[in-house]
């Protein structure tokens, strides 16, 4: 046995018992879309100002939503984003980039007097003799129980349908719908409660399809790129609100003045979580008051944005850089990475698909339908647990090895790759590790985040930690040769058992004591499984 693997662990400052960054909380233009998996703004601009220089190139290849290159922009740097994902371009691009508000306000104006006359008339309520705007329609095992309303004011009114509201819910088919809205089949995947069988448009009512379709159709005529780029932003970012997706929450804890908590019965407006679950009891919300309301959030943080006097120019391919301040691809990784120079970029900093985690294509065909965008799911880096992609653990393995080894290409001697992985599969840690020796980069550090608040995501996966791990990479100036990775067990180091429980005893958090150990195996170049370090934890 080598004492130094023990020693080294139990030397570690025991005062340090918080993880290495903690993450403030979405807000402004990171709050406008959702997305999945989306990191913390501050931490991902704490490492691009630790590893870079103003000018410097940021390359992140998995760009999801887009954090990494908003942020290398914002703080004085080069963003080049690059996904599969066109939702994930879009939503990027939209982040980035100052807008006239002016413009988008006048152009708002002008869809609002097209449509939403129309629109409020799907939705009329009638009560003694005066007309209303129906905004909420609770649907309970098929039947239309309860309809909020209002007078165009926030003030909302409550009331059980009569037979009138019923047949006004019923009275729009989905084939009496003649402007465009998608029909696209979603892959079979249960994980995500899609079902090959059913189309993007089953995810919303008649009437809200409708309606939908309607703000497209203006939203699609657009002349002016940006501004038309702008609306199909604050729509894809609107329509979960206003899909059959939306759950209703029955029982909520409410804290009274003085500190004492009561249990609401009212039923209340969840949001679309994740996945395509339609549950049995759902709001249906009026479309319209979904799109103008985002509208409103979006306007507001890009009108904060333009006060910054930024205006960051997009360009058009990579040796615009000089001249301009990010560059987005929507392209497979793999493939546009054989296009760029040797020892072209000065930092990588990326969040790579993990397995199985979140299938981001699947994912996002709800918004990628609308945007009449045809995404390359051949080649998407993914583990699906969809039986009509065979999308397995060997496709997954070979395409994420293409990728490192071109960024370990493109990224300039002595330079350092970021990457964030959060798993609790032990192949996909070894693996992970092995390939990164195997290419040629050098380990540096090994850090932690923690979220500024849990999501549903976050808090029920099964594959997941409750951070995530930050591995800092070099590219060594000359090749180095490393030995293969070396598996540990737990058996060969009884003192390892007895330093978990003391530091359980001291306080520590189960992933306090996992990233102690972890950190001190891989800078050895020992691994163990992870699985078997979490049992030791658990029964210490």
């Amino acid at each position: 046995m080598q004492t130094t693997l023990f020693e080294n662990i139990i030397k570690q400052d025991q005062s340090k018992k918080e993880i290495s960054h903690k993450a403030e909380s979405y807000k402004g233009l990171y709050a406008m879309h959702k997305y999945w998996g989306k990191k913390p703004f501050n931490i991902m601009a704490d490492f691009i100002k630790k590893y870079t220089s103003p000018n410097e190139i940021v390359l992140d290849p998995f760009c999801g939503s887009g954090v990494s290159v908003s942020e290398a922009v914002f703080n004085g740097r080069k963003g080049v984003g690059i996904d599969i994902n066109p939702s994930s371009i879009l939503i990027t691009k939209n982040v980035i980039q100052t807008v006239d508000t002016k413009l988008v306000l006048s152009e708002f104006n002008k869809i609002e007097a097209k449509v939403k006359d129309k629109i409020q008339e799907l939705y009329l309520v009638e009560r003694n003799g005066q007309k209303y705007e129906g905004q909420n329609y609770l649907w309970e095992n098929g039947e239309l129980t309860e309809i909020r309303y209002s007078n165009g004011t926030r003030k909302r009114y409550s009331d059980v349908p009569n037979q009138l509201d019923i047949d006004k819910s019923k009275e729009i088919s989905y084939d009496n719908i003649n402007t465009f809205f998608p029909k696209e089949n979603f892959f079979h995947n249960s994980r995500i409660n899609a079902n090959r069988e059913n189309k993007t448009s089953d995810l919303f009512t008649p009437r809200n399809l409708l309606a939908l379709s309607l703000i497209y159709k203006e939203i699609d005529s657009i002349s002016n790129i940006q501004v038309k780029d702008f609306f199909k932003f604050c729509f894809t970012a609107s329509m979960g609100q206003a899909s059959k997706m939306v759950f209703v929450i029955k029982r909520r804890n409410k804290t009274k003045e003085n500190g004492s908590t009561k249990i609401s019965e009212k039923k209340e407006i969840g949001s679309w979580v994740i996945g395509y679950w339609m549950p049995k009891d759902y709001f249906e919300n009026n479309a319209w008051t979904c799109f103008e309301n985002r509208f409103k959030k979006i306007y507001k943080a890009k009108k904060e944005q333009g006060k910054l006097g930024q205006n960051h120019q997009e360009g058009k391919k990579f040796e615009a850089l000089d001249k301009t301040d990010f560059l987005l691809v929507k392209s497979p990784s793999q493939d546009y990475l054989k296009s760029l120079s040797d020892n072209s970029i000065d930092y990588i900093l990326t969040d790579p698909p993990h397995g199985n985690r979140i299938p981001y294509l699947e994912l996002s065909l709800l918004w990628n339908s609308w945007l009449k965008e045809n995404a390359d799911f051949e080649k998407e880096i993914i583990i699906s647990e969809s039986k009509d992609r065979k999308k397995d653990k060997n496709d997954y393995s070979n395409l994420m090895y293409a990728v490192f080894q071109e960024c370990f290409r493109v990224l300039k001697p002595e330079k350092k790759l970021s990457f964030m992985f959060n798993s609790l599969d032990d192949d996909a840690w070894i693996s992970s590790v092995e390939m990164f020796r195997s290419i040629g980069y050098k380990l540096e550090l090994i850090e932690t985040l923690g979220y500024s608040a849990n999501s549903v995501v976050q808090d029920n996966r099964k594959n997941g930690l409750q951070t995530d791990f930050i591995i800092t990479y070099s590219k060594p100036m000359h090749p180095i040769s490393t030995d293969r990775l070396e598996i540990i067990r737990f058996s060969e180091y009884p003192e390892l058992v007895l330093k978990i429980s003391e530091l359980k005893e001291k306080g520590y958090k189960s992933y306090q004591i996992m990233n102690h150990i972890m950190k001190e195996l891989l800078s050895q170049d020992k691994f163990l499984n992870v699985t078997e370090l979490i049992k030791e934890i658990d029964n210490a």
